[in-house]
């Protein structure tokens, strides 16, 4: 994708800029906002989570966008004064539930690491029961 700034206005009192792009996106079907966030956060080289996609014009048999974006200071501003779009919600659930199923597996393993421990503790305890036993008889004769 190419990448040509047309416009920058600044907003301090809302912390953020407001950038105007013309994007060729090189014919296909046109990208879906999450690549073009990708896309801007590559140019500008800051977090994705800062940028907000606005509007996406794009005009019917050809391969460029124009397309206007919000670069916030801090995620904190962002959530207060944009509405999260759908294609973001389902981004952030497939991260929030991949990360569950990481810490899911992680407690697992531990539990599994500790069943393991408690088994050989217990196989040690059989071991030390029986050499007294055998001691005890020993000590008989």
């Amino acid at each position: 994708m190419e990448l040509d700034l047309l416009k920058t206005r600044e907003s301090p009192l809302l912390n953020r800029k407001r950038l105007s792009y013309m994007i060729n996106f090189g014919g296909g079907s046109t990208p879906s906002i999450l690549d073009f966030r990708d896309a801007v956060a590559g140019e500008l080289k800051i977090k994705k989570e800062l940028i907000s996609i606005r509007h996406v014009y794009q005009r019917y048999g050809f391969s460029k966008a124009k397309v206007i974006v919000h670069v916030y200071n801090n995620r904190k501003d962002l959530l207060n004064l944009e509405k999260i779009k759908k294609a973001e919600k389902k981004e952030v659930e497939a991260e929030k539930k991949a990360a569950e199923e990481a810490k899911k597996k992680v407690a697992e393993e531990a539990k599994a690491a500790e069943e393991a421990k408690a088994k050989v503790e217990v196989k040690e305890e059989v071991k030390v029961e029986e050499k007294v036993e055998d001691g005890k008889e020993a000590s008989k004769e």
